[in-house]
């Protein structure tokens, strides 16, 4: 069963908050598809899908930090 991976629109969202979620996605895309084949190598049981998630977890959790001390 496939499981959702994007986030839901939210009503409200501006163009230009949507328009950076997009491009922190297609980021996020772009560095797990160069770094996959490395962490393959060392866990061939990790699917690129679970690498992928882990990327993009990484990059939410960097945002709420910066977000954090911005609010500081």
């Amino acid at each position: 069963m496939r499981t959702k991976t994007h986030r839901p629109m939210v009503v409200g969202v501006s163009d230009a908050t949507r328009a950076r979620e997009v491009q922190q996605e297609i980021e996020d895309f772009l560095r797990a598809l160069n770094s996959y084949p490395d962490r393959f190598a060392h866990d061939p049981q990790l699917s690129f899908e679970q690498h992928l998630l882990s990327i993009a977890g990484l990059t939410q959790a960097y945002s709420a930090g910066e977000n954090q001390r911005q609010a500081s």
